[in-house]
């Protein structure tokens, strides 16, 4: 049972899918993390939690059901037969908002996730995968934000089947964010009804080769596994210089680069010493297009979403 005053912390890792040729079922937990803190408040109704926030995307923030978090909360205590209290919730936004990063499926995890918390744990992490997936309708995010490292995940009747390995410690996810939101609707609508054969035979051998870069620590095959023909050649239109972000990258150093999520956020695989470079590059390949933008290099987190 919830504790009456007692402050619960989530920390919700950042994420990237699709990962080249994964197209909608692999996805990694970046070490870039939100943070929520909670007061239930036995007096205040869900809906009425007060939110305070700092960081990214604070004037996006909205309330009541509308809140992605609190609207998460609800729908887990609904599926326990249960009703949660509000009280007051502050926000450390560190993901920034339709970047590409599994902003939204970060809010989604939280609210499944503290929600179980508040509850006792009715729920295992299988069974928050299975909710939180649910709710996004799709589990690329949604299992690298709950269970962390490189994750392989397709829904089968309803259910979430997933899989997850370790990432090598010794890579860097160097991630350019250009300073312009893409909705993955919009990415969404760039691609087509249907796909000729060598395509779709040309993704099974990539992706073959993307799971063997990850799990024999062969990044050498990096650039045979992000080599995707189902949705980044569509969407490279959509960011302006990303074609050229993604070669200047590997000449800079990176084992290979593609679109992090629906985009415009680029993200490039690099080894340790050469990350800095490779960020440095991609900024000013995006400045040389017109382009705004700003780097991360990033570790990877092998544990996803966590109880503080």
């Amino acid at each position: 049972m919830m504790a009456r005053g007692k402050t619960y912390i989530v920390h919700v890792p950042a994420t990237t899918a699709n990962i080249g040729s994964g197209f909608d079922t692999l996805g990694m937990s970046l070490g870039l993390y939100n943070v929520v803190q909670f007061v239930p408040d036995e007096n205040v109704k869900l809906e009425d939690t007060m939110i305070d926030a700092e960081g990214e995307g604070v004037d996006q923030i909205t309330t009541g059901l509308d809140n992605m978090i609190i609207k998460a909360m609800d729908v887990t205590a609904s599926k326990a037969g249960r009703t949660l209290p509000g009280g007051s919730m502050y926000l450390i936004n560190r993901i920034p908002f339709a970047r590409g990063l599994g902003s939204s499926s970060a809010a989604l995890a939280s609210g499944v996730f503290l929600a179980n918390l508040l509850m006792g744990e009715p729920f295992n992490r299988k069974e928050l995968l299975d909710i939180t997936a649910e709710m996004e309708g799709h589990p690329d995010n949604a299992a690298p934000a709950i269970l962390g490292g490189f994750c392989m995940a397709l829904i089968e009747n309803g259910n979430v089947v997933a899989e997850r390995i370790d990432i090598p410690s010794q890579w860097k996810a160097v991630v350019a964010i250009p300073d312009f939101e893409l909705h993955t609707e919009k990415a969404r609508a760039v691609l087509p009804t249907s796909y000729v054969r060598s395509d779709v035979v040309h993704n099974i051998g990539a992706v073959s080769f993307l799971m063997a870069a990850f799990m024999y620590n062969k990044p050498e095959y990096l650039k045979f596994g992000l080599d995707d023909h189902v949705h980044v050649p569509y969407r490279l239109g959509l960011i302006p210089g990303s074609e050229e972000v993604i070669r200047s990258s590997v000449k800079a150093g990176a084992y290979g680069a593609t679109i992090s999520g629906s985009g415009p956020t680029i993200i490039a695989f690099s080894p340790s010493d050469k990350a800095h470079l490779v960020g440095e590059s991609m900024v000013s390949t995006f400045k040389h297009h017109g382009i705004t933008s700003s780097y991360i290099v990033l570790d990877f987190d092998q544990s996803g979403i966590s109880a503080v």
